[in-house]
C-alpha cells in the first residue's frame, strides 16, 4: 500500500518546495508553471511508487490531493 505522505514528500522534493506549500487544495498549476514539469512529476511518481496512470486518470487531476489520490489508488500489484 502506498503511503500518501510519502507521495506528498516526493512531490515536495521534486518541486523543491516545502511540504507546507502542498496543501490538499493547492492547485498543481500554481505549483508547476510548465506542463512538461508536471508530466515529468507524474512519470517519476509512477516509477517510484509502482503505479500506472493513463490519460483518462489525469483528466480530473487539479490539486495536490487529486494527484496523491490517483497515485495511491493506481498501485500495480504483482
Amino acid at each position: 500500500m502506498i503511503d500518501p505522505q510519502a507521495v506528498r514528500q516526493k512531490i515536495a522534493t521534486f518541486l523543491k518546495v516545502p511540504q507546507t506549500r502542498l496543501e490538499d487544495a493547492a492547485t498543481l498549476t500554481d505549483l508547476v508553471h510548465e506542463s512538461f514539469l508536471l508530466i515529468q512529476l507524474v512519470i517519476e511518481l509512477q516509477e517510484d511508487f509502482n503505479a500506472r496512470l493513463v490519460q483518462e486518470d489525469l483528466k480530473e487531476v487539479k490539486t495536490v490531493q487529486d494527484l496523491i489520490r490517483q497515485i495511491v489508488t493506481h498501485e500495480i500489484t504483482a
